[in-house]
């Protein structure tokens, strides 16, 4: 039986999908998220990026508001994020878009890093 796939750029099988535990989300450890790099996290409904800004991890929703292409894939430069997609800028810090329509936010999540480990606060 062939089941159709939704629409969307980044479809991802409900089996791999990070579970909400205690309003948290697991993001992996630290150490496999290198400085300059970016982690896409499934949900049911979204994806989040995580980055690592010089040792420091944020995260933000990962889509880029122009045409949803996910921000994890895009060029980390500093403390922004290029969209490959159509060049829009956002700020990995705040979610502001410092290129494109920039009276937009992404919306930014909190990441706790515990020990070794990382989880994102929703």
């Amino acid at each position: 039986m062939d089941e159709s796939k939704p629409f969307g750029v980044e479809y991802v099988p409900p089996g791999k999908r990070a579970k909400i535990v205690d309003g948290r989300v697991y993001a992996g450890k630290v150490t496999e998220l290198p400085p300059g790099k970016a982690k896409a996290i499934a949900l049911d409904k979204f994806s989040i990026a995580v980055f690592n800004v010089n040792g420091e991890f944020f995260a933000i929703k990962d889509a880029c508001p122009h045409a949803e292409y996910p921000l994890s894939k895009g060029v980390v430069t500093g403390d922004e994020v290029t969209c490959s997609s159509h060049s829009w800028k956002f700020n990995i810090k705040s979610g502001q878009c410092t290129r494109g329509t920039e009276d937009l936010t992404i919306r930014t999540f909190k990441v706790v890093v515990e020990g070794d480990s990382l989880w994102i606060v929703i």
